[in-house]
């Protein structure tokens, strides 16, 4: 346990629980699409159109590893805005006066037929969402939320650029 950042373990079960949503999406999608090998899966999710709803919970899953790989960690408001990411996109239901973007409305309509028919996903949804209650809450104050939701949003596009553990040391 990180006795620091005792949240961060909970970020790591967090990603984990992600990655057990994502593994029981693709196995459900494997037994409704045409026979393939693993690498033409990988190349049609990774670059066809039609799976172009799963990126924001595999883009999510790679924000959150990156973060954890960071040599600074995440503070606990980061944490929270990081949870409540991602229990927006699992449930489809926004923050508070916010709105889902439009990959996550394609996300949530495309997951929602596959929850409600595959009891793997249904799981898999149901231990995330309870590993994600264990993350810390977002700041009641509107502007200490969107401010935390800000400095994950910088440090994910920070990290997505591969400036990763530059000026660090």
């Amino acid at each position: 346990m990180s006795t620091e950042q005792p949240w961060l373990d909970g970020l790591r079960e967090s990603s984990s629980a992600l990655q057990g949503v994502l593994s029981a999406i693709l196995e459900a999608e494997r037994r409704l699409a045409l026979p393939a090998s693993p690498m033409e899966r990988l190349k049609q999710i990774t670059t066809s159109p039609e799976w172009a709803w799963l990126q924001p919970l595999y883009r999510l899953i790679a924000d959150v590893d990156h973060a954890l790989g960071y040599k600074q960690g995440v503070p606990a408001s980061e944490s929270a805005a990081i949870g409540a990411h991602a229990r927006e996109l699992l449930t489809g239901v926004a923050g508070p006066g916010e709105e889902l973007s439009a990959e996550a409305s394609a996300f949530v309509q495309h997951y929602r037929g596959l929850l409600q028919g595959d009891p793997a996903v249904a799981m898999a949804h149901a231990a995330a969402l309870r590993v994600l209650r264990t993350l810390p809450i977002e700041a009641a104050n509107e502007s200490e939320r969107l401010h935390a939701r800000h400095q994950w949003n910088e440090r994910r596009q920070f990290l997505r650029m591969g400036s990763r553990g530059k000026g660090s040391s």
